[in-house]
């Protein structure tokens, strides 16, 4: 019981250390990309193709740090994820040491992917939609601190949720995770596909909430296909009369003739004849 205290409290000292190098790191990493934000607005503004509005004195500078943090936050995800990595799953599967590197580096083309794809096919479209609402009596007057966040939740959902299908292949690999349970539950992931997009989609529109859950969707399948892949196959069931209901090792040494013992040692000699 001691020894297991002990344990325990090793592995919180060890967490804290992480959590407070990760909280270090963001801080600073806020503060530098506090330098280039208004060069990333220009990126986001680029989508919306007007300008954006400030309704208090402060806004302005709040929208450009909470970009910052936005940006500070993807930043710091490369290094939380190698620390997770190193200090949670490492000590309890020594063999996958070697895999350090690559799980990080694709890890983040992951979440390029999705944050891309948000960029390039999601955002102007839901933007486009949203804005295409103004008549000629009505004026779209965009928030600059709620654009950024509008545009910044998307992103970061997205790349994350792209982290799915390597997600998968590590819990396969782990036997935590079978084909069958995505084969029985397509159904259900396609409710909370629908109900996590809605509590990421920063607006109450069905369009963009649509749009959020298809590639949430698309994900689910793709993982489907991994575990697929990577899940330890089941030894072949037989199929004959005599053999059904019997164990496979029984079946593999009545395969091998009456001769062989299922230790595989020699066979019985050959009874005298009568």
């Amino acid at each position: 019981m001691e020894n297991r205290v002990t344990t325990i409290i090793s592995e919180v000292d060890k967490a804290r250390k992480g959590i407070a190098a990760c909280a270090v790191l963001f801080l600073a990493l806020a503060v530098l990309c506090f330098a280039f934000s208004e060069r990333v607005l220009l990126l986001l503004v680029r989508l919306l193709g007007r300008k954006l509005v400030s309704y208090s004195p402060e806004e302005g500078f709040i929208a450009l740090a909470s970009l910052s943090l936005y940006c500070a936050f993807v930043l710091t995800l490369p290094v939380a994820g190698y620390l997770l990595w190193r200090r949670l799953i490492l000590p309890r599967v020594p063999a996958w040491r070697r895999w350090g590197g690559p799980v990080i580096a694709v890890a983040a083309a992951l979440f390029v992917c999705g944050a891309l794809l948000g960029y390039f096919v999601l955002l102007p479209a839901g933007i486009g939609f949203l804005v295409g609402f103004e008549t000629r009596d009505v004026r779209a007057l965009i928030s600059a601190k709620k654009f950024i966040s509008f545009c910044g939740t998307m992103l970061i959902a997205l790349g994350l949720s792209f982290e799915a299908p390597l997600l998968a292949f590590f819990l396969a690999k782990l036997g935590w995770l079978k084909p069958a349970f995505f084969r029985n539950r397509w159904r259900h992931a396609l409710l909370a596909c629908t109900v996590l997009s809605a509590i990421i989609t920063p607006t109450p529109d069905v369009y963009n909430m649509t749009l959020m859950a298809m590639p949430l969707l698309g994900l689910y399948f793709v993982s489907f296909l991994v575990v697929q892949v990577v899940a330890p196959r089941k030894a072949a069931v037989p199929t004959t009369d005599d053999d059904r209901g019997k164990p496979p090792d029984r079946v593999r040494n009545a395969e091998k003739g009456p001769g062989r013992a299922a230790s595989g040692g020699p066979p019985p000699p050959d009874a005298p004849p009568s």
